[in-house]
């Protein structure tokens, strides 16, 4: 009787040792997976924080004065302008393909254009645009469109 009690006292403490193990892993498998989830969200809120001075004119009504004071802050980023007044359409900083986001050239027109009101490139800083951001196949923002 004596070896019996021996063998299922083994026997229980053999169970529960599986099943802590078993838990053990199920816990670190979920703390894995919380984990990979949390820095998923962190980097998209990280891209949205980077893209956040380009992302405000998605689907805002600016003046005309906001939108060549786009054009001059954002010269020097690798990001085209496509403005359409009732003149004229004219990319600024980069051109790009409005339906797939690819960048193609740097722009021919600068912030100076803009601001001739004798020229037909003319930003009246009274008139309304409508902004629209662009994105390529990788989701970068490339360009934004202003229409009046």
């Amino acid at each position: 009787m004596e070896n019996s009690l021996k063998g299922l006292i083994l026997a229980a403490g053999t169970i529960i040792t599986c099943v802590v193990i078993s838990l053990g892993f199920f816990i670190s498998r979920e703390a894995k997976e919380t984990a990979a989830n949390g820095a998923n969200q962190i980097n998209k809120l990280n891209s949205e924080f980077v893209e956040s001075d380009k992302i405000i004119y998605d689907g805002a009504t600016v003046s005309g004065s906001e939108v060549v004071n786009v054009i001059k802050k954002m010269k020097h980023d690798e990001v085209g302008i496509y403005v359409v007044t009732n003149k004229s359409k004219t990319y600024y900083g980069y051109e790009f393909d409005i339906s797939s986001g690819d960048l193609l050239k740097k722009a021919d027109s600068g912030y100076e254009e803009a601001c001739v009101s004798t020229g037909s490139k003319y930003i009246n800083p009274y008139a309304d645009f409508r902004g629209k951001v662009v994105r390529d196949s990788n989701d970068v923002i490339t360009g934004i469109i202003f229409t009046q």
